[in-house]
């Protein structure tokens, strides 16, 4: 089973008590047929330009490419282009140019913004949103002058989540931003923002809609008792940010990390046989190496300097600070709460019924009266048909593609984990044979998986995008087999600091020689064919011939990878070969090496859909979610107890391991961006070993 993955690490690793013994039987040697240099669990269709609808022309620049979805026009980015011409908001960057069709071809054009604008209702508008109010749901009813309330900590899914399931869905936060914009009942927002465990691609579009909802005229503050980067880089952006005497303030700035086992592994006998395809490709490197590599090390050096530049210059624009002077700030390691109000750097020192006591003054409520707030869980259930937010005849599919990728359904999954390339399938192909829709939206939050299924997914998002148009907009991380599903799509969005690229591969397989002779144990085989024992025999390294067998496998699978990604991208292979490598990079470098099209969250997808379906920018237009879940048993059970959560989470995680960790891979393990990512797509078997080290 071929792999393209890539899964860095992002947090302080999650503790597991599973032995060091399950290490070992975790990690089976990882097979490739016998005899073939493009064995068919391996192989891709062949590159065939002229069997491909739609083939890619060439690629123009296009000046509003770097416009992020809803911040392009607005005043604190036009502020920064005055202060500073060479940020990203006033560059260029490579643009495609499309057909009708989402096709590359054409001439010059520029990608829609999408920027977010109130617009408040006419009379009788709001007549026909009373009225509906009045015959709403009785789970729908909200007392006229909430405060609504959410609590953002921990991980945050892209998907959709059902009533029964725990935890923070991007979609429905996203939404109640905009409800909450519009509906009269309700008077501003308060925050609770605690630690938070996802990417900057999602903290990004948190922000955005924070800066949106201010646009309504409406109060929102936030509340933050533990706050590091990511967390106050969503509450400066509100009007108010309130912490308590006793908050965790550590604004210390951002660290990279990576493990290596090589060697642990050397003193216990077991040697790992990598196949590495691309320089910058750090998967198997924390098996084999003692340190980093030196472009391995580059290549994290751009990504945090990268993600740290953002940081400083979007809280400078927020806050009016120069970037000197928060840099200073975050060296002299500022934690007293005193100062950080005396410069600026929080509104005020409350507890939380401190704030929400100021927040009734606000709005007039006498003090023995109850604040009125509605909760995220609760808030989520109201329609926007409601508050007069849907109705627009023209339909765009949103399909949303979360998780690591497999061809099919394993025996341990549940619905919601990760991306099963036959499901997938069935809906593309229902959404192009369908007339409803318009256009397509490819929402991908995903760091890889299997090859094979990655191909097929490519394959029919090519066959859709030669009906209609086809978006793809990217979350935290769309690399390796995420970056193959979306450069099929016509035009290509992310954030500034989604993860993507990292076309390239990696194979290898145990030798668990020593190991066993130092416990005792024997394995014989008796075999038929050459190559027969290519993966089967872990006792022993593999012949000079298996070795080469080996390593072209290999070689093939990667040409075919950059080869399709050069054609759907429409650029030479050399070109491709520059920028892939097994490099990842962020949405900023990957659009100005042609690899994204353009700057911003889902906001912009729609707004660039509308524009290849040729609907104006100004129409409202339903867009039908296809990939709504469906409770299952785990999250029914994981909704009634949090500790149920965590089981339920490492367990997924172990047996998804268990399941998917054979064959070729493209992959990036052992790293931590501590601050920066959460770890939701990390290798849990490193988690048992570091756990396993420590407890020594």
């Amino acid at each position: 089973m071929s792999k393209l993955l890539h899964a860095p690490h992002f947090t302080s690793i999650h503790r597991r008590t599973n032995s060091v013994v399950t290490l070992f039987k975790s990690f089976p040697p990882i097979p490739l047929p016998p005899s073939s240099l493009s064995p068919p669990a391996c192989r891709f269709s062949i590159y065939n330009p002229h069997s491909l609808p739609n083939p890619l022309t060439h690629r123009n620049l296009s000046t509003r490419a770097f416009d992020s979805s809803s911040e392009t026009k607005s005043d604190e980015v036009s502020e920064k282009k005055e202060k500073d011409p060479n940020c990203a908001e006033s560059q260029a960057e490579f643009g495609r140019p499309e057909g009708d069709n989402g096709s590359v071809g054409g001439s010059w054009e520029e990608y829609p913004s999408g920027e977010f604008e109130f617009k408040e209702f006419g009379l009788w508008k709001n007549l026909a949103v009373k009225i509906r109010m009045l015959f709403a749901f009785p789970w729908e009813r909200v007392r006229k002058g909430s405060v609504l309330t959410m609590k953002l900590r921990g991980q945050i899914s892209d998907q959709l989540k059902s009533r029964f399931s725990s935890g923070l869905s991007l979609p429905q936060i996203c939404e109640n931003f905009v409800k909450a914009a519009y509906d009269p009942r309700i008077s501003g927002i308060y925050l609770h923002i605690e630690p938070l465990n996802c990417g900057w691609g999602k903290v990004e579009e948190i922000r955005r809609h924070i800066l949106d909802f201010k646009k309504s005229g409406k109060f929102i503050v936030g509340f933050v008792p533990a706050c590091g980067e990511k967390e106050y880089y969503l509450a400066c952006a509100c009007e108010g940010l309130y912490v308590p005497p006793s908050v965790y303030f550590a604004l210390y700035g951002l660290t990279v990390q990576a493990s290596f086992l090589g060697g642990v592994l050397e003193k216990v006998g077991v040697e790992p046989q990598v196949q590495r395809i691309g320089k910058y490709k750090s998967a198997g490197d924390q098996l084999t190496r003692k340190n980093m590599s030196e472009e391995n090390c580059e290549m994290l050096t751009t990504l945090l300097d990268n993600i740290y530049g953002n940081w400083l210059d979007k809280i400078s624009l927020t806050t009016g600070k120069k970037r000197d002077d928060i840099e200073n700030f975050i060296n002299e390691g500022v934690f007293q709460v005193e100062r950080l109000k005396e410069d600026g750097w929080i509104t005020k020192i409350k507890y939380d019924d401190e704030v929400m006591s100021e927040l009734k003054e606000r709005l007039g409520l006498q003090k023995d009266k109850n604040l009125p707030t509605v909760d995220y869980r609760k808030y989520s259930r109201v329609r926007k048909w409601t508050l007069g937010l849907s109705g627009g005849k023209d339909q765009i599919a949103v399909i949303r593609a979360t998780g690591s990728i497999s061809r099919v359904r394993g025996p341990f999954s549940v619905s919601s984990s990760g991306i099963i390339a036959e499901q997938f399938i069935e809906k593309i192909r229902s959404v192009r044979e369908s007339k409803r829709y318009k256009a397509v939206i490819i929402r991908i939050d995903s760091p890889g998986g299997d090859a094979l299924a990655s191909d097929l997914m490519w394959r029919e998002i090519r066959l859709l995008a030669a009906s209609k148009p086809v978006i793809a907009s990217m979350a935290d991380v769309a690399a390796s087999g995420g970056y193959y599903m979306a450069m099929a799509a016509g035009t290509i969005v992310a954030e500034n600091l989604t993860l993507t690229g990292s076309i390239g591969v990696v194979t290898g397989k145990f030798n668990l020689g020593e190991l066993y002779e130092k416990i005792g144990f024997n394995k014989e085989i008796i075999s038929r064919g050459r190559f027969a024992e290519l993966t089967a025999a872990e006792q022993r390294p593999f012949r000079p011939d298996e070795a080469e067998l080996f390593a072209k496998s290999a070689q093939n699978v990667y040409r075919q990878f950059r080869d399709k990604a050069a054609f759907s991208r429409s650029m030479t292979v050399d070109k491709m070969e520059e920028v892939a490598q097994g490099r990842v990079w962020t949405g900023k470098d990957a659009a100005s090496r042609g690899l994204v099209d353009a700057i911003g969250g889902l906001s912009r997808a729609v707004a660039i859909a509308k524009q290849k379906a040729s609907i104006p920018q100004d129409r409202q237009v339903t867009l039908v979610e296809l990939s709504r879940p469906s409770p299952s048993l785990p999250e029914i059970l994981s909704g009634i107890g949090s500790s149920l959560v965590g089981v339920d989470t490492t367990l997924k995680e172990l047996l998804g391991d268990l399941i998917s960790s054979e064959g070729i891979q493209a992959r990036m393990d052992g790293i931590m961006f501590q601050k920066l990512e959460g770890s939701s797509y990390g290798n849990p078997f490193l988690n048992l070993i570091k756990d396993y080290l420590s407890s020594l």
